[in-house]
């Protein structure tokens, strides 16, 4: 990904959601009207981005830190680490709050197809508010410089010294104000170059800072659980956030979960006409949460599976078979097995 595909994507209008439409007119559709509708209903539905409420509260405070930094004085500034078990929706979080930012900053300028500005006198150059990088294996400085100027569009051959000089130059030019690493998790502190890039990397918050008053926002898996956030100088300006999968165990979470599913069926059922309101949440809660192990991403695809084969079927019911003919990942599969295991037990117990 470079800049102008994350602009195309900050700006992209999400799929239109087809009108509801009556089993009976449903029925007097013809199979091409029906095919078009069944189409349009299915992609509207999987582009649908499900948040829960530790993952909205996330999102408030990336904006806080990001807003306090842009207000304080040139410096190193406060740091953000963004964590969570594999494939719970960090990647997604992060961009989606990502593309509001970009789209916030660029005000106006967001509408052109390439939004520029003009950091000084009579220069006039792209307008990149936020860098979005994922990192590789082991990357050393060399490959987070090459990244970060492929991103912003310049070659990133070099020496290191060259590359990120580079870099920091054009940090300054684009007027970034946030730089995402995503998969942070990749690197490693266990080895001499390990070490140089978690030096690299407190030592470009400095200068992002020193010169945008921008803010350096590390994206992992475990990452709480990695050397990486166990460096001083890193931890002295580090905020971190863990968004997990939901538990249920506490009344609070209980009802913090029903409200996801309320939030997650309102725009599905609406095309079951004859399904029993909140559906999901009333009845389906539990096994619901069984099935995906409590995983947003894992939500909004039972959902989406569950209510489209209902479509397909023409039915409005549906049951835990149902939610059982959906296919989830192998994550979730695992989490039943272990979770029907510790109820045995605690049956025998």
């Amino acid at each position: 990904m470079d800049a102008h595909d994350w602009h195309r994507q900050a700006m992209a209008t999400p799929p239109a959601w087809p009108d509801p439409v009556s089993s009976t007119d449903y029925d007097k559709m013809s199979c091409p009207s029906q095919t078009d509708y069944f189409l349009r209903l299915a992609t509207a539905m999987n582009a649908q981005v499900l948040f829960s409420e530790p993952m909205t509260a996330a999102q408030g405070c990336l904006d806080e830190v990001v807003e306090t930094n842009r207000l304080r004085p040139p410096g190193a500034m406060q740091m953000v680490a963004l964590t969570a078990p594999f494939s719970a929706g960090k990647s997604t979080l992060i961009k989606q709050w990502g593309f509001r930012l970009h789209r916030e900053v660029l005000g106006e300028q967001a509408a052109r197809d390439r939004p520029t500005w003009s950091p000084e006198g009579g220069v006039t150059a792209d307008w990149c508010p936020v860098v979005y990088v994922t990192l590789m294996a082991s990357s050393s400085i060399k490959e987070v410089n090459a990244l970060i100027l492929l991103y912003l569009g310049y070659p990133p051959e070099g020496l290191v010294r060259t590359t990120t000089t580079r870099v920091l130059h054009a940090l300054r030019m684009h007027g970034v104000r946030v730089v995402i690493l995503d998969d942070a998790n990749m690197l490693r502190s266990t080895n001499a170059q390990g070490r140089a890039v978690l030096d690299y990397i407190k030592f470009l918050n400095t200068e992002l800072g020193e010169r945008c008053n921008g803010t350096v926002v590390l994206v992992g898996a475990h990452l709480d659980s990695t050397t990486i956030l166990d460096d001083p100088q890193i931890r002295a300006r580090l905020t971190t956030m863990k968004v997990g999968a939901f538990q249920i165990t506490t009344v609070d979470e209980r009802a913090a979960w029903q409200k996801l599913l309320q939030t997650a069926e309102e725009r599905p059922l609406a095309h079951l006409p004859d399904a029993t309101p909140g559906l999901f949440v009333s009845g389906l809660a539990h096994h619901m949460w069984q099935r995906t192990q409590g995983f947003v991403g894992e939500v909004a695809k039972l959902v989406a599976g569950s209510v489209l084969d209902a479509v397909r079927d023409r039915r409005s019911i549906i049951t835990r078979d149902h939610l059982d003919a959906v296919t989830l990942s192998e994550r979730s599969i695992d989490g039943q097995i272990e979770g029907a295991a510790m109820e045995n037990r605690n049956k025998q117990k």
